[in-house]
C-alpha cells in the first residue's frame, strides 16, 4: 500500500486525497520519450548506419557485397547507441538497411545526371546474387538480434547507502 508523503498515513490503492492530512496525491505516469524525440533518435541512427554501409560499399570497389555492408553497419551502430530492446533494435536496422538504399541511388543517378552519362545496367545475375538479394530483409532481422544480444546487458541497479563517519578533518562520507 502507498503511504503519504506529506504525514506518511498508509492509504488505499485508490485514494486522491490522504485520509490523515487531506494532501492531493500525486498520481505516478510512467517516464516515456516523446513521440519526435523517438522519431529524430531512428533517423538519426538510421543516416549513420547508412552512411557507414554506403562508406563499407564504397571501399569494397568494384566487388558487390550485397547485405554484408548494411549488416555490419546495423549492427555496429545498434551496439555504439547501446539499444537493448529487440523492437528498438529491429527498427534502428531496418531503417538503416532502407537510407543505406536510398543514399546508394542519389549516389548513382546524380552521379550519371551530374556526367550526363546515361545510367545503364550490363549485368545478367546468376541464381545465387538472386538469393542474396533476396535474404536482405532477413539479415536486417538477424542483423537487430545479434545487434541486441551483443550490445550491453541492463543491470540491476544496487542501492548502496553511504556510511559517514568522523575523521579528524570533519565528515568522511565512503561506500
Amino acid at each position: 500500500m502507498p503511504y503519504c508523503r506529506n504525514c506518511g498515513t498508509e492509504m488505499p490503492e485508490e485514494a486522491r486525497f490522504c485520509p490523515g492530512c487531506g494532501a492531493t496525491i500525486e498520481e505516478k505516469t510512467p517516464a516515456t520519450p516523446e513521440v519526435a524525440e523517438t522519431i529524430f533518435r531512428y533517423v538519426v541512427v538510421g543516416l549513420l548506419g547508412g552512411f557507414l554501409s554506403v562508406m563499407i560499399s564504397i571501399f569494397a570497389g568494384e566487388t558487390n557485397l550485397f547485405f554484408i555492408p548494411s549488416f555490419v553497419a546495423s549492427i555496429t551502430v545498434i551496439f555504439m547507441y547501446r539499444i537493448s530492446e529487440l523492437k528498438d533494435s529491429l527498427i534502428a536496422s531496418l531503417t538503416i538497411y532502407l537510407f543505406a538504399e536510398g543514399i546508394l541511388g542519389a549516389l548513382v543517378l546524380g552521379y550519371s545526371y551530374a556526367f550526363q552519362t546515361p545510367y545503364e545496367v550490363i549485368w545478367e545475375p546468376q541464381i545465387w546474387e538472386v538469393a542474396l538479394y533476396s535474404f536482405t530483409p532477413i539479415s536486417a532481422i538477424l542483423a537487430a538480434y545479434i545487434g541486441v544480444k551483443m550490445g550491453p546487458k541492463k543491470k540491476e541497479q544496487m542501492v548502496v547507502s553511504p556510511r559517514r563517519r568522523e575523521g579528524p578533518g570533519g565528515v568522511i562520507y565512503s561506500v
